[in-house]
C-alpha cells in the first residue's frame, strides 16, 4: 500500500506558517514491521513540527525513545534537511559518518502525530522512491511515544542500547557551507560557462518536472547575460568539470532565519524581518518575516568549492523570483566591467 506522507511546516514567529508542502509523497511504501535494528543501532531524528523551537518537542519524545531502547543520538529540523542540494549532502555525510543506520521522522499535523522509522538509504541521500518505512500515529507525542514502547515489545526486538544520553543532541546552528563564503559575484562568470542543474522528482518538488525546466531555461535566457548549460540534476562536480563548466548554480529553500543561518550570515534573535535586494532596471526591495519560507540562489566555483552568495541577500519565496533577483544582480554587478 502506498503510504502519502502529507509534510506541513508551519514555521513563523508563531510557528504558523508553512514552510513546504507536499500533497503527494510517493516515496514511503508502509511496512507492517519496526527495522529489526532499531534498538541495536544509532538513530537520527528529523523533526518536522509546528514550532521554530522544535528542541522543545525533540526532549518530550526522547525520555520514550530512550526508555524504548532507541538511541536516538542527533536531532534536526526536517526542513534544513530537505532544503537543498548542498545542505542534503553535508548532512547526510555528517550523519552517516557517525555510523547512524536509522532515521525517525516526528511528523505533526493539525490534531496528531506521525511517526516514520526507517533505515537510512544506501547510495548519499535520506529519501529514495519506494523505501519501506513503518509508521505509528496519536494524538500526543506523550501517546506516540508509548506507543512506541508498546509496539517494539510486541514485536520482540532484541536490544543492546542501553547506554542513552538523557538530553537530546539538537542541531539548530548548523551551516551546510564548508569551504570558504565571499559576499560578492565571481567575475569569471562573463567568460565562464555556467552549470545549471536541472529539476529533478524529489520530496520537495509539487511542480511538473518538465514544465519547470522549461520554465528554468526561460529565465535563464531572459535574465542571465552569460553563457550557461542546463545540466542532470544527479550530475556530480567531477563531470561537470569533465564538459567544460568551472561553476555551477545552486540553490537552498527553508525558512528565512534557518536559510541565513545555513548560509553563514550573522543573525539577530531581534530581528523579525528580512530584507531581499534585487538591483537593476528591474529593481525591487522585499520585506519577508524570518519564518517565511523562501529560496536562495547562489554560485560555487567547482574546483576551489567556494561559493560566492552575492552582494545583496536576494532570497524570494519563489524559486522564479529568486532565480531573477539573482540574476539581475549578477547583471548589474558584473555586465559592464
Amino acid at each position: 500500500m502506498r503510504l502519502i506522507l502529507i509534510l506541513y511546516i508551519f514555521l513563523t514567529l508563531t510557528g504558523i506558517q508553512n514552510a513546504f508542502s507536499q500533497d503527494a509523497f510517493p516515496f514511503f511504501e508502509e511496512s507492517d514491521k519496526i527495522p529489526k535494528d532499531l534498538l541495536n543501532e544509532r538513530s537520527v531524528v528529523f523533526m518536522n513540527v509546528k514550532n521554530l523551537n522544535w528542541d522543545e518537542q525533540a526532549r518530550k519524545i526522547h525520555q520514550y525513545f530512550a526508555e524504548t531502547g532507541v538511541d536516538a543520538v542527533a536531532y534536526y529540523s526536517l526542513s534544513d534537511i530537505l532544503s537543498g542540494h548542498d545542505a542534503s549532502n553535508s548532512f547526510y555525510n555528517d550523519i552517516t559518518s557517525r555510523s547512524i543506520e536509522n532515521m525517525i521522522i516526528v511528523h505533526q499535523t493539525d490534531n496528531a502525530y506521525s511517526l516514520y522509522i526507517s533505515d537510512i538509504p544506501k547510495g548519499g541521500t535520506f529519501f529514495t522512491e519506494s523505501m519501506l518505512v513503518y509508521e505509528l500515529k496519536a494524538k500526543t507525542l506523550e501517546e506516540l511515544g508509548k506507543s512506541l514502547l508498546t509496539k517494539t515489545e510486541q514485536a520482540s526486538l532484541s536490544r543492546s542500547n542501553f547506554l542513552i544520553i538523557d538530553v537530546p543532541e539538537t542541531f539548530k546552528r548548523t551551516h551546510v557551507i564548508k569551504s570558504r563564503r565571499l559576499a560578492d559575484y565571481n567575475a569569471d562568470l562573463r567568460i565562464d560557462k555556467l552549470a545549471v542543474p536541472k529539476f529533478e522528482k524529489n520530496v520537495m518538488m509539487t511542480e511538473d518536472i518538465g514544465e519547470a525546466n522549461e520554465t528554468l531555461d526561460s529565465l535563464m535566457q531572459t535574465h542571465y547575460p552569460f553563457r550557461y548549460g542546463l545540466v542532470n540534476a544527479n550530475i556530480s562536480d567531477e563531470e561537470m568539470i569533465a564538459q567544460g563548466y568551472l561553476m555551477v548554480l545552486r540553490k537552498l529553500e527553508n525558512n528565512g532565519e534557518s536559510l541565513k543561518r545555513m548560509l553563514g550570515y550573522n543573525t539577530s534573535d531581534d530581528e523579525t524581518l528580512y530584507i531581499s535586494v534585487r538591483k537593476g532596471p528591474l529593481s525591487q526591495v522585499s520585506k519577508f518575516t524570518k519564518g517565511d519560507k523562501v529560496h536562495k540562489y547562489y554560485i560555487q566555483q567547482l574546483y576551489t568549492k567556494d561559493i560566492y552568495l552575492g552582494e545583496e541577500w536576494d532570497a524570494d519565496t519563489t524559486w522564479q523570483e529568486a532565480l531573477i533577483n539573482h540574476t539581475e544582480n549578477i547583471k548589474n554587478a558584473l555586465k559592464d566591467q
